[in-house]
């Protein structure tokens, strides 16, 4: 069996289980009544681009996964040396990425949406991941682009990863002026006692609210 074999399983497997869950969170949302794309109310939030980077990153990441799991000749040359225990660590933060996003969405019930919205008679969600970051939604799909970056070891995934998780940093801080817009001093309270994206000294909540 090819050595790289495991790892492409895996791979395709961590790609094909967060499409699904998706598309589950997405198709209870849908059941209960509730609207996905987002209103006017939110537009200025969920731009335009993010939209098309969306769009098009999806279809990118398709061609990557199959190419990884097909695996021709020019995608082998584009692999790095790094050492098995590595990968297969990034494999289990990748599986601990997916436990945090079923958390989160749980957590969020209604509240959850693919793009940034804010439904009627919106709460604050500090309770469950909440209540140690502020966005942990983003921080399990900054751990899960390392984790594809870490068990592919491939340069087109690695640089796809990286351009993942600066988006999602800078769409993370984004959404926070729309909360702080909503919520005001509730929100701005909230951050005063909860790290952003990971958990620091000091900086978790005092109590669930």
């Amino acid at each position: 069996m090819s050595e790289e074999l495991p790892f492409r399983i895996i791979f395709v497997s961590m790609y094909v289980a967060g499409f699904l869950m998706r598309g589950f969170f997405t198709r209870r949302l849908t059941r209960a009544g509730e609207r996905i794309v987002p209103d006017k109310m939110v537009d200025r939030y969920s731009s335009r681009f993010r939209v098309v980077f969306q769009g098009v990153m999806f279809f990118l990441w398709i061609f990557i996964v199959v190419s990884y799991a097909w695996y021709p000749f020019w995608m082998k040359g584009l692999g790095l040396a790094l050492p098995h225990w590595l990968r297969y660590g990034g494999a289990f933060a990748g599986f601990a990425a997916f436990v945090l996003l079923m958390w989160t969405m749980n957590a969020l019930g209604r509240y959850w949406s693919p793009l940034p919205r804010l439904r009627e008679g919106h709460e604050l969600i500090t309770s469950g991941p909440y209540r140690f970051v502020r966005h942990p939604m983003y921080s399990a799909m900054i751990v899960l682009f390392l984790s594809f970056a870490l068990v592919t070891a491939n340069v087109p995934v690695i640089l796809s990863s990286f351009l993942g998780i600066i988006f999602t940093i800078t769409w993370g801080l984004k959404e926070e002026r729309m909360l702080i817009d909503y919520f005001g001093e509730e929100y701005r309270e909230y951050m005063r006692h909860t790290a952003a994206f990971f958990p620091l000294p000091g900086r978790n909540m005092r109590k669930t609210v």
